[in-house]
Formats: C-alpha cells, sequence, structure tokens
C-alpha cells in the first residue's frame, strides 16, 4: 500500500505545478478548513491508509465511511468536501469504475443483459434457425427423418417456402413469449429485487477514489503544526487549551481548532486555523465565540488576508495570527485587490491581548 502512495504522490507533478500557479495568486489551497475536515484529511497520512475508498450506501448514493466518521454536521457531504479538496489540489481524484444502482431497491451493481422487445424479458438467447429468405420470418425446423418434406408456409406472408429455399440464420429468441428478433433491447437486471430498467432509467455513479498529494502532505503540516503551536503558546500564558473541540458553553456542537478558558479570570478564547481566511470563516468564528462568549482568534498559515476580510477582522475585534516557519507573529500581510500587498503590523497582538485582559 505504501508503494502505491508513492506512486500516486510522484505521479502529481503536474499537480504541484498547478498547486505552485494557484499559491502564487491565493488559490491554491482552501481559505479554511473545519476541525472535522481537517480530521478526515489525517487519515491519510497513516500508513495503513492509502486513499478514500467509494462505496454505495444503502439509498444508492455514493458514500465515503471514513469520511464520513469525521466530518462535523456543518461540513456538507464527504463526497463535496472531497471533491473541493481535490479542488485546492489538497487531494487527487482517480476514476476506477462505475456502477447502476437499482431504481427500486437501491441495490448497486446491476447486471447486464439482452432483452425482449416484446415482453422485455431477459430470457433469451441467441439461436440459429430457419427463415424465410424473402421476409426473413423464422420458420419451424423441417423434420429432416421424414422421407418427403412437405413445403414450408411463412405465417408472415402466407407464401409457400420449399426445402431447398429455405436460409439459416442467427437471431434472438425469447423463451417466455416465443419470439425472435434481429435486434433484442438492452437492459440492467437487478440481482436482489429482481427487476429489469433500460440503461437509462438505472442510476449511474461513478466511484472515484481520492489520495493525498505531495502538496496536500505539506498543506496538511502546515495546519497541524500551527494549531499545534497557538495551543502552546495560550498554555505557556496559563490557559488550559484544547484542540479540536467544541466549546463546552456551546449549545450545539461547534467545533473548534483551539479552545482556551482561564476559569480564575473568566477569559476565554476560540481559535480558527486557515491558510488564507476569507470574510466567511472570520464570520463563522465571530458566531461561535459570542455564542460561548469567547474572544476570537484567526491564525493564517500563510500569513496573509486581502483587504476586506482585514477590514472585518478590525470591525470584529478579531485578532490575527500568522505562522511561518513555525513561529508565531502578529504581522500579516494585506493583500490589496488592485495593488501591491502591504505588510501590517497589528499594535494589539494576540500576546499583548491575551497578556492585557489576565
Amino acid at each position: 500500500m505504501r508503494r502505491e502512495r508513492r506512486s500516486h504522490a510522484d505521479s502529481d507533478k503536474s499537480a504541484h505545478t498547478k498547486a505552485d500557479r494557484s499559491r502564487r495568486s491565493g488559490r491554491a489551497y482552501p481559505s479554511m478548513v473545519s476541525p472535522g475536515k481537517l480530521r478526515a484529511v489525517s487519515e491519510l497520512h497513516r500508513d495503513d491508509r492509502d486513499a478514500f475508498e467509494p462505496s454505495i450506501d444503502e439509498t444508492g448514493d455514493v458514500a465515503y465511511p471514513t469520511v464520513e466518521r469525521h466530518l462535523d454536521e456543518r461540513d456538507g457531504t464527504a463526497s463535496d468536501v472531497l471533491e473541493a479538496m481535490a479542488d485546492s489540489d489538497v487531494l487527487s481524484s482517480s476514476f476506477e469504475h462505475k456502477v447502476y444502482v437499482c431504481p427500486n431497491c437501491a441495490a448497486e451493481g446491476m447486471q447486464y443483459s439482452t432483452g425482449c422487445p416484446s415482453c422485455s424479458s431477459v430470457h433469451g438467447t441467441w439461436e440459429t434457425t430457419v427463415v424465410h429468405p424473402e421476409c426473413g420470418e423464422p420458420l419451424e425446423e423441417p423434420d429432416d427423418d421424414a422421407e418427403d418434406t412437405d413445403a414450408s408456409y411463412c405465417p408472415d406472408c402466407d407464401a409457400e417456402v420449399p426445402p431447398d429455399g429455405l436460409e439459416r440464420e442467427r437471431r434472438y429468441r425469447c423463451h417466455d413469449c416465443d419470439s425472435w428478433t434481429n435486434s433484442p433491447v438492452h437492459r440492467l437486471w437487478c440481482r436482489e429485487c429482481p427487476r429489469t430498467y433500460p440503461p437509462a432509467e438505472a442510476r449511474e455513479q461513478p466511484l472515484n477514489r481520492y489520495y493525498l498529494t505531495s502538496a496536500g502532505e505539506r498543506w496538511l503540516a502546515d495546519q497541524q503544526d500551527a494549531r499545534r503551536s497557538l495551543a502552546q503558546a495560550l498554555e505557556s500564558r496559563g490557559y488550559e487549551t484544547s484542540v479540536d473541540v467544541s466549546p463546552p458553553a456551546a449549545e450545539t456542537e461547534l467545533p473548534v481548532h483551539v479552545y482556551a478558558e482561564d476559569d480564575l479570570l473568566d477569559d476565554r478564547i476560540v481559535a480558527g486555523v486557515h491558510n488564507s481566511p476569507d470574510s466567511d470563516d472570520v464570520r463563522r468564528l465571530v458566531e461561535i465565540s459570542r455564542e460561548v462568549d469567547a474572544r476570537p482568534i484567526v491564525l493564517s498559515t500563510n500569513g496573509s488576508v486581502d483587504e476586506r476580510v482585514a477590514e472585518l477582522l478590525d470591525a470584529e475585534d478579531v485578532t490575527m495570527v500568522s505562522a511561518t516557519g513555525g513561529d508565531l507573529s502578529s504581522e500579516y500581510r494585506v493583500e490589496a485587490t488592485g495593488g501591491d500587498d502591504r505588510l501590517f503590523d497589528r499594535v494589539r497582538s494576540f500576546v499583548s491581548s491575551s497578556t492585557a485582559n489576565r
């Protein structure tokens, strides 16, 4: 399994080039990955798992059970998460094959079969039979043992056909209604029901496997290292910290990357780890912070935000921290939409704000 994994990592050089180009344009990695999504991608960093394997669930939909058990309610479906990760070059997708799902019972793996156009039965076979050469109608097989072989009569055109005027052809015979045809219909047969359907009526489901790319491995390490560094920094300042947890005061499951609290000073912090946070990322974190009465911190692993996000950070009083080279800093880059980037140093860093509130 490991050998196959290395081959996929080595084969995605074009993806690395694309990722490098995207990184320069700010599109390489997902701006924010929830704790659940990070949990799921981390599965591919284990030695015993090479790829996310697809299956068909009881409703006939494509499922990825390994991914689903890690995702939280707000994360969306596993298929959507994996596709988004593949679009961001964290994962690469590999088409395996397609399955056909029964529209009646949702069983996968419908079997292809020819069928009778008259009665739709799949109990038919190709056989050699005598036919009237003029109209092609199958006739009864003459009795070769009879001393005098009478002429055959064609039931289709009522013509008399002498024995030496018969021809033999391959035709499709239905064993249920005893009809013959040159053109059987296409059918998919369910081995569970068992019912038959035209292929267009069955559910066609493509199955893809997803692998962690080399760029994805670097991204995963950056996210995990940054989260660990922030938790350690808060612990060093006397906070009790938890990673990938829903704050105790939350009324619903709201997992955050880092939660820190100091019961003595009645101080709480919720932190989200992002590559480059967008406005929606900031708003979600602010929503959580208000619900649990905590101060929000956004940690960016590439140390940049665009101007609109920077304005939102100030408006919502959100502390921004960047993590580059394993070090945490209050400096981050503001990317102007139509001009040069600016290096911005927040006077109120997360260290000073933590100290001031203690």
